[in-house]
């Protein structure tokens, strides 16, 4: 091992995630208490009106994810002030590595660019957070299997539940700029093109619930459908398509989120207790 630039870097990292975790929250709350531009994030979201917008409601799972980051925040702040670090604590923070302080960042920046009405930006931004968020997930399944099973909770869930609104949220992005450039659907109808969307969004979050193995994702996408369906719902006109459309995307993603969750049971049977974690190794 390296003592001297393990303990650096783990100390580095864990007084930066905190940093821009403030900087995040900041920003998000200049957003509505000012709110920046004139106009809070519903208002700015009610200037595209689509059908692929879920219920007001479904949109308090930021407070949630929000919540569960900054337990991770919490949990990865063992130790912080301690001469050397604790070892779980070191490996989780090494895995997550310089890409918690990056989705900040573009998290931040997305509020920026869509308070500020540039849509193109924002898209591109938004992709930014959805590849740093895999990057993330992907990086913790490395570790994951070592860590108790709290601080399996407390890695897998925030970025878990945070990746599966992304993904999401990416779609309703990519849609809201395709209304405010005027597309016209390509001579189809708005609910076509809504039902075409769910059913692209569930086969993405179903991919990426296996690919990150970690079915928190496919919890809040699943949310996101509920939403879909509240919304559609009590809408003037009940769009039966779309309901039964977002009913199918939770099928999808309800079946694949149970296989994930049996197979994450199985692989924690399967741990060996004298395997030596994979951060750990790469830091020899």
């Amino acid at each position: 091992m390296k003592p001297f630039l393990n303990n650096t870097a783990v100390k580095t990292l864990q007084i930066l995630n905190w940093v821009f975790f403030a900087l995040m929250i900041f920003v998000n709350f200049l957003a509505n208490y000012l709110p920046l531009n004139g106009k809070n994030t519903g208002e700015l979201s009610n200037q595209y009106p689509n059908l692929f917008v879920p219920a007001p409601i479904t949109f308090a799972i930021w407070g949630v994810i929000y919540l569960l980051v900054l337990a991770f925040c919490v949990r990865q702040s063992k130790a912080i002030f301690s001469s050397t670090p604790h070892p779980d604590t070191a490996e989780m923070v090494l895995a997550v590595g310089p890409f918690f302080i990056i989705s900040c960042l573009l998290n931040a920046f997305w509020i920026l660019t869509w308070h500020f009405e540039y849509q193109a930006v924002s898209v591109l931004v938004m992709l930014g957070l959805l590849a740093s968020l895999i990057a993330i997930n992907l990086r913790l399944e490395t570790i994951t299997p070592f860590l108790s099973k709290g601080a399996r909770f407390g890695v897998k869930a925030p970025f878990g539940v945070y990746l599966g609104w992304i993904c999401v949220a990416t779609v309703a992005n990519a849609t809201a700029a395709l209304v405010h450039f005027g597309w016209d659907g390509g001579g189809q109808s708005e609910s076509f093109w809504t039902c075409a969307m769910i059913v692209t969004a569930a086969l993405i979050a179903s991919l990426t619930v296996l690919k990150v193995r970690n079915f928190y994702v496919g919890l809040a996408v699943i949310w996101a459908f509920v939403g879909i369906i509240i919304a559609r719902h009590n809408a003037e006109v009940y769009q039966r398509f779309i309901t039964w459309t977002a009913v199918l995307g939770i099928v999808i993603v309800g079946i694949v989120t149970l296989v994930e969750m049996s197979r994450a049971a199985v692989r924690k049977q399967q741990i060996r207790p004298e395997a030596t974690p994979v951060v750990a190794a790469t830091e020899m």
